[in-house]
């Protein structure tokens, strides 16, 4: 249900929820660390950092670290940035003219709520 953006997203901020300090962390050491291609990190960083998620320093001292404390950040805050996660209300055939009424679309629906609960209910600091 979730795109590799996402994944590594959600990665990223959970390795960043576990830190015992405050500090900043170098992209590098989450890459390493979440097996996370640097450069795709580096893109998904700089989303967060322009979602207000994460807050990146530059310079010798610099990094990235959660922009508020991990508890108060929802799954769906993460996960909506790289995929909608309203998507996967729509049809699963992919119809435009959807009325609901098949049985695909009545078991779907039963599953994309679930997906959108937990998205909503779980924050960062639960995943790793």
């Amino acid at each position: 249900m979730l795109n590799q953006t996402a994944i590594y997203a959600i990665r990223a901020m959970g390795f960043l929820a576990r830190q015992d300090t405050d500090a900043p962390v170098l992209s590098s050491l989450i890459a390493k660390e979440m097996d996370i291609p640097h450069n795709f990190l580096s893109k998904i960083l700089n989303r967060l950092t322009q979602s207000g998620l994460i807050v990146a320093t530059r310079g010798r001292r610099g990094g990235v670290k959660l922009a508020r404390p991990a508890v108060e950040i929802r799954l769906y805050d993460v996960v909506d940035l790289f995929m909608k996660v309203d998507d996967s209300k729509k049809c699963m055939l992919g119809m435009h003219r959807c009325d609901g009424s098949c049985g695909l679309h009545l078991r779907w629906r039963i599953i994309s709520e679930q997906f959108e609960k937990i998205m909503n209910d779980m924050t960062v600091d639960q995943v790793l």
